[in-house]
């Protein structure tokens, strides 16, 4: 039952019935135009007057009703169910088997535990995974998906089916799910070390450059093969042949065997090539899925050179040469004003520090540069002499002494769109400490691209802090601040790494320096070289006559694999751009054909890519019941093995805390919300009019 309340003193309901009763009375009694009516009739519409001003009088007073409901909720049990191929690989069956008594459990469980069923290896679902997504295991992952989405009061056990193998995500024993829930581990899996030789990792990089030396590190283990040998080749692909770039042999001289191999070898000619590395066979062995790896390495024409022409020393030039130099794709010089360097116009890029001054001009350099059309960034501090910066781009006019620096914090531009920075980084960006940037007036040229705005204080402003522009073929950027060197420390204390710093550095030299390329019409991937794991996006741009980009016409690309396979898509249109998720495509090689309309020509773009296949779930196939173990005993749940189902199905049901809750809600809601009031005010006027007609009062 509901509780009814009214905002106003109880009297205002003794006010509410006078006033309707003195209505009622005025009208069918003291009035003389019903005194020929019978008394019944002025009794019955007297009546039915009084309700609706009664009624009308309780509606002004806004009463409200209260009424508790109650819902009871079952407890929640999660199950998640590992499908990754490590869990398939040595016995296809066992899973077909045991999904009868797993159904049976679920069933026999429902009628106690509302139970939700997860399938996870790389991803997570609640449908089967595909195989194309059980390439890598994440128990990190499913854990997060349940402590994220599971209601903490009604969550009471989660059951986890695995063989304790991961090799995706962070550790699942430090999750926070083993503080919120017990986890009753179900283990499935072989444990036994058996004879093996594997590939266990290999470092290179993903891209080198022409005429350089590159090497590739090897880490090779041996498992219960001791007086065996291990057999090493190194080859490369040309074309459908292999071709041996390295052999070595190796005596195994204890059970468990460890060594690292070191192979340098050069480059070659600009492309993409494809290595292979495997170990020979050795007897008794029965996983040989791990003794080999191929993998991919981008050869590029050269190295781009990056000059800084810097005012003085500054740690903002040690910040940034050490990430560039991180890459061996950059050479990074310094020279120090007032020397003029040798050859600027060779530079791809041209970094000015703390210039033009005052007293030290740029304008030879900027002659020089501007006829080759260099690239330049500009890193301002207070240094700078603002009316001669000013003359010296037309990307932004800054109005100001620049002598009182404003403390700024960089807020990211959702809109920019010259290259993108992953999610992580731009979370990680909006943490960094603030540098001291230009006070000032600005004047932002309309055809720059901003990639971060300042945020002064706790006040989000318009004020550009890196900004970008490419105008007839000359790249500019401006950084309107110095001390970015706080900002790689500061991603190290986040992340106790330099990624996030070293993302944008590199992201913003990589656009200036790259030459422009003057094609209307362009398409390309978001990779040259990726896994089969992740997914393929293809970007395409297309330009008028003025080089603004725009996206009028249609897009069509067409995909076609070494093995003559022919994929066909529509490009989707962005705000003046195209892009298309293709998503994951089998391991090989492919070339791709875009095509457009513009002017009643016809443009092309193309290109090649490849795909390389994943292994690394089948890299080691030992399971890992102590991992199991460990995640149940710290949440207080228990381990059991996969045939132990029945056993880990009496221990839930026999648990009396995990009972069904109780909850109580309270609803309030104003009277006059309802609608049948209305029809019920309506019905009592109707049927007084109606009345009165009927009985000719009117």
């Amino acid at each position: 039952m509901g509780q009814l309340s009214f905002q106003y003193p109880q009297y205002y309901l003794l006010l509410s019935l006078l006033v309707a009763i003195a209505g009622a009375l005025i009208l069918y009694y003291k009035s003389t135009s019903l005194h020929d009516r019978p008394e019944w009739q002025r009794f019955l519409l007297s009546v039915v007057r009084g309700l609706s001003l009664l009624f009308l009088c309780l509606l002004l007073l806004n009463p409200i009703l209260k009424r508790f409901q109650t819902e009871i909720k079952k407890p929640q049990t999660y199950i998640a169910i590992d499908q990754s191929e490590s869990m398939l690989n040595q016995d296809s069956n066992w899973f077909k088997q045991y999904t009868g008594s797993l159904e049976n459990a679920k069933k026999v469980l429902s009628e106690k535990y509302d139970i939700k069923t997860l399938y996870f290896a790389s991803d997570v679902s609640s449908n089967a995974i595909d195989k194309n997504n059980a390439k890598r295991t994440s128990i990190d992952n499913v854990f997060q998906k349940i402590s994220d989405e599971a209601d903490p009061q009604l969550l009471k056990s989660v059951i986890l089916l695995s063989d304790g193998i991961y090799n995706s995500g962070k550790n699942p024993y430090y999750n926070r799910l083993t503080q919120m829930s017990p986890i009753y581990t179900l283990f499935h899996g072989d444990s036994t070390q058996e004879k093996d030789i594997l590939i266990q990792r290999e470092y290179h990089n993903e891209i080198i450059y022409s005429g350089d030396k590159f090497a590739c590190q090897f880490d090779l283990q041996a498992w219960k093969a001791k007086d065996e040998q291990i057999q090493f080749i190194l080859e490369r692909q040309e074309g459908n042949v292999w071709n041996k770039i390295e052999e070595f042999k190796e005596k195994i001289d204890k059970d468990n065997f460890f060594i690292t191999k070191e192979i340098v070898h050069n480059a070659g000619n600009p492309g993409i090539y494809k290595y292979r590395a495997r170990l020979s066979k050795i007897d008794g062995e029965r996983n040989i899925n791990n003794n080999s790896r191929q993998f991919f390495i981008e050869v590029l024409d050269a190295k781009k050179k990056i000059l800084f022409y810097a005012l003085g020393p500054h740690p903002d030039l040690s910040a940034i040469k050490t990430s560039l130099e991180s890459n061996k794709n950059y050479q990074v010089d310094i020279k120090f004003a007032p020397a003029i360097p040798d050859k600027v116009e060779s530079y791809n890029l041209v970094i000015f520090h703390q210039l033009p001054t005052s007293t030290q001009n740029i304008n030879l350099i900027l002659n020089r540069i501007n006829a080759s059309k260099t690239a330049r960034i500009f890193m301002l501090g207070q240094a700078v002499n603002l009316s001669e910066f000013n003359k010296s781009q037309d990307l932004i006019k800054i109005n100001g002494s620049g002598n009182s620096p404003n403390e700024a914090q960089a807020i990211y531009h959702t809109n920019f769109n010259l290259f993108t920075l992953s999610d992580q980084t731009i979370n990680i960006a909006t943490n960094f400490p603030p540098i001291n940037a230009i006070f000032g007036n600005y004047e932002l040229n309309s055809d720059a691209y901003v990639l971060f705005h300042q945020r002064i204080g706790k006040i989000d402003t318009k004020y550009p802090l890196i900004l970008l522009k490419d105008y007839n073929g000359i790249k500019s950027g401006i950084i309107c601040g110095e001390g970015i060197w706080k900002w790689k420390f500061n991603n190290y204390s986040q992340t106790s790494n330099f990624e996030a710093f070293n993302e944008i550095i590199s992201k913003i030299i990589q656009y200036s320096s790259n030459k422009e390329d003057r094609r209307k019409f362009k398409a390309s991937p978001n990779k040259n070289v990726l896994s089969e794991t992740e997914s393929l996006i293809f970007n395409a741009e297309l330009y008028n006559d003025s080089y603004e980009r725009v996206n009028n016409s249609d897009v069509r690309l067409e995909i076609k694999s070494n093995d003559s396979k022919n994929y066909e898509f529509n490009l989707g249109k962005k705000e003046n751009y195209y892009e298309l998720n293709i998503g994951t495509l089998s391991p090989g090689e492919y070339s791709y054909s875009a095509k457009t309309t513009w002017n009643n020509k016809t443009l092309n773009s193309d290109g090649r890519f490849t795909v390389q296949e994943e292994d690394i779930e089948l890299n080691n196939l030992v399971a890992r019941p102590d991992l199991l173990r460990g995640i149940a005993e710290k949440s207080g749940g228990k381990s059991f093995d996969k045939s132990e189902i029945n056993s880990l199905t009496e221990i839930l049901l026999s648990e009396d805390k995990n009972k069904p809750i109780h909850f109580q809600n309270l609803d309030i809601r104003q009277i006059i919300d309802h609608k049948w009031l209305l029809i019920i005010l309506i019905i009592l006027l109707s049927t007084e009019w109606f009345l009165r007609r009927y009985w000719g009062s009117y």
